[in-house]
């Protein structure tokens, strides 16, 4: 991550000239986890940007002074080649970590995350991806704070020695309920979504994400004493929070700072200080990785077991 840090911004260099009314993105599985972030910054910047699986994409959906950003971390889902192939090449981008990929040649302005090594379940992957859509929507909207985003692996190798055993309670409470529900807002829905999928196909445990204004319209209903709900907090989640906790279901808050709770229910709150809401996403990420590892770790499961061959979800390549 700190290399990427380092080197990711130059390579947004090529898009200088790059100005953009609109972005759609094309993103499946935990690459449309990850461009959550994109949509929440470029949102903020006052580009509007629709976030699709690109499943049912078709060239009648096609506008002017429209950027189409395919992104995939293979290059080679299904989804994402169709969707990009109804685009006009003058109108399509991407973000990719493997060079060649179908996805790749069908882009002539792209981003590449390096090749990054990764896991079966997409854990450096994704954290590359994220960091990729934080960085992209600040350079569409301003410019990038290179400066601040240099220091940010240090930042995350903290977090990962500072917060393992909070880490450790979470993949504690999961086993003991066997589910949970991970709900947020703007930026921290990139870390629900993609902690969803994560803990279904690392720990292979029922797990689901919300977006924190649905969850409170009626989606926490379910919730009950020994229930377990990791809220990533941009600000806007403690009163869900809070009401969770007094109905006696356990609580992991992870947010920049702490809310007040008098109540005695199950709220533990996990404090990453001094974080925008882009890195507030990356780093809540991280740390249901390292959930992940303390839950395979205590059931004698490996996150690189497999479940299901996939079918019908990649691009057949030449090897």
């Amino acid at each position: 991550m700190a290399d990427l840090a380092t080197t990711l911004p130059g390579r947004l260099d090529g898009h200088r000239d790059s100005e953009v009314d609109r972005v759609v993105a094309f993103g499946i599985g935990a690459s449309r986890a990850a461009a959550h972030v994109l949509v929440a910054g470029l949102t903020a910047g006052g580009v509007p940007c629709e976030l699709l699986t690109g499943a049912d994409f078709t060239a009648a959906q096609v506008r002017p002074g429209t950027m189409y950003l395919g992104i995939s971390q293979s290059g080679r889902s299904v989804e994402i080649v169709r969707a990009l192939s109804a685009v006009p090449a003058e109108a399509r981008m991407s973000v990719v970590n493997r060079l060649p990929s179908p996805v790749s040649d069908l882009t002539p302005r792209l981003l590449w995350l390096g090749d990054v090594a990764d896991s079966r379940v997409s854990t450096v992957g994704y954290t590359a991806t994220a960091l990729a859509m934080a960085l992209l929507a600040e350079h569409l909207t301003g410019g990038v704070n290179e400066k601040r985003w240099r220091a940010f692996g240090e930042r995350l190798t903290w977090v990962m020695r500072e917060r393992r055993a909070a880490a450790g309670r979470i993949a504690a409470d999961l086993l003991a309920a066997g589910h949970i529900d991970v709900v947020s807002s703007g930026a921290g829905l990139a870390a629900a979504e993609g902690a969803a999928l994560l803990f279904r196909e690392g720990v292979a445990a029922p797990a689901a994400s919300y977006d924190t204004r649905s969850y409170l319209h009626g989606f926490m209903d379910s919730a009950k004493p020994g229930s377990v709900h990791l809220i990533i907090n941009r600000g806007a989640e403690a009163l869900l929070a809070r009401q969770l906790a007094d109905h006696g279901a356990t609580v992991h808050l992870i947010g920049t700072g702490p809310i007040e709770y008098d109540g005695t229910g199950p709220l533990r709150q996990i404090i990453l200080p001094d974080m925008t809401d882009a890195e507030l996403s990356i780093a809540a990420s991280v740390i249901c990785q390292m959930v992940v590892q303390e839950a395979c770790a205590a059931i004698g499961r490996s996150p690189e077991d497999p479940i299901f061959v996939r079918i019908d979800t990649k691009v057949e390549t030449a090897a």
